[in-house]
């Protein structure tokens, strides 16, 4: 009975006082707060597309216009065999008179049993276009590799989620609190180049170009050779010093060979139960809404100023607790510097309604002017 008696006047004590009744509400609280955050963000780098572009025209250059050398092929054949006689054939004959047949003594022709012929053919198999040739090759897979890598669109997506649940008793007032709070926040940034064109767009051009290539006279007879790919370094020609198309080929070249991806990849995937700082601000704020709610019921200025009152107090006591070193003057220079912020703020929103309000006006007034002056004019 004892025990019954003095646990009911410890509850009449606690009902009647407001301080008591706060510091029953924190010692009393059992609470949990469930926190899970699931964030995932893909910025993508297409640098690698736009050199690309701005170095395919140059390419197209050279693959239209390629690079050629002659080659003489020389051989003995009969006379009859010759498809033509050229200077080089009268000198290599007058050279090796063993191939001469017969001389007319009355004319002084020469009549030779062979001759030297000689067929000129244009080659495309030189250094430049090898080079151009290999460069083709590599660009395909440097762009096929890129494409399964990369996106066609830039994006974010940060959902978090809270969930607070707590109960406590405040002398013979059981309380239960149950708060969840969702956010998704999230992005789209869809990628265009000047010209309006879609990354899908701008892809499927380059492919059009590249399977271009891979069609031309040039690519087409060195795949025939069979020729070797070139090798970095790449042979510091007269041509690809000075050409300003082959300058732009091997830039390209010279990016493929030291590419670096710059996109960036964030992921963070959060699923725990705090116990720490965020709890203890959210068993606070649960405290400042039993605060507010005990008021219902009163009259509205006594309730509210019972409130600010109150929440005031127990934010200053919350100060306290987390800084030791906080002094009356530290505190009231706080207090002074976030009114003095307030206050500015509130003018500032008081100028701009005021501007806003006063623009409205002379927008009526011409509007209604106009309106007169109509009206005297048809009258």
């Amino acid at each position: 009975m004892d025990n019954e008696f003095e646990k009911e006047v410890e509850e009449e004590k606690v009902n009647n006082n407001d301080q008591l009744k706060d510091d029953y509400f924190l010692n009393n609280l059992n609470s949990t707060l469930g926190v899970k955050r699931d964030y995932e963000k893909m910025q993508y780098d297409h640098e690698w597309l736009e050199i690309i572009e701005d170095t395919i025209p140059y390419i197209d250059n050279i693959v239209r216009n390629p690079k050629r050398f002659i080659i003489n092929e020389e051989e003995i054949v009969k006379v009859e065999l010759a498809k033509r006689v050229t200077v080089e054939s009268v000198i290599h004959l007058s050279q090796h008179t063993s191939l001469i047949q017969d001389i007319d003594k009355k004319t002084g022709d020469v009549k030779p049993s062979k001759i030297l012929n000689i067929n000129r053919d244009e080659s495309l198999d030189t250094y430049e276009n090898r080079f151009i040739f290999t460069l083709i090759n590599n660009l395909e897979m440097f762009f096929n590799e890129r494409i399964s890598e990369s996106g066609d669109s830039s994006y974010y997506v940060d959902k978090k989620d809270l969930n607070y649940e707590a109960n406590t008793k405040v002398g013979t007032e059981n309380i239960k609190i149950s708060l969840t709070i969702h956010s998704l926040d999230k992005d789209l940034e869809e990628m265009q180049n000047s010209n309006g064109m879609t990354y899908q767009d701008r892809v499927r051009k380059i492919k059009m170009q590249i399977d271009g290539f891979h069609g031309s006279e040039l690519y087409q007879t060195l795949t025939h050779l069979h020729v070797s790919p070139v090798r970095s370094p790449i042979r510091k020609t007269n041509v690809i010093l000075k050409n300003p198309n082959f300058q732009k080929a091997e830039a390209l070249w010279n990016y493929i060979n030291s590419f670096v991806s710059k996109d960036q990849k964030e992921y963070q995937k959060l699923d725990y139960f705090d116990d720490g700082q965020i709890k203890s601000d959210y068993d606070q704020a649960v405290l400042m809404a039993y605060i507010a709610n005990k008021t219902l019921g009163e009259e509205r200025e006594l309730s509210e100023k019972k409130v600010v009152t109150e929440m005031i107090s127990r934010l200053i006591e919350n100060i306290l607790d987390t800084d030791v070193d906080m002094t009356e003057d530290k505190l009231k220079e706080m207090f002074d510097k976030q009114i003095k912020n307030i206050k500015e703020r509130n003018i500032e929103k008081a100028k701009t309604i005021f501007n806003t309000l006063e623009d409205r006006l002379q927008r009526e007034k011409k509007m209604f002017d106009d309106q007169i002056l109509i009206l005297k004019e048809e009258g």
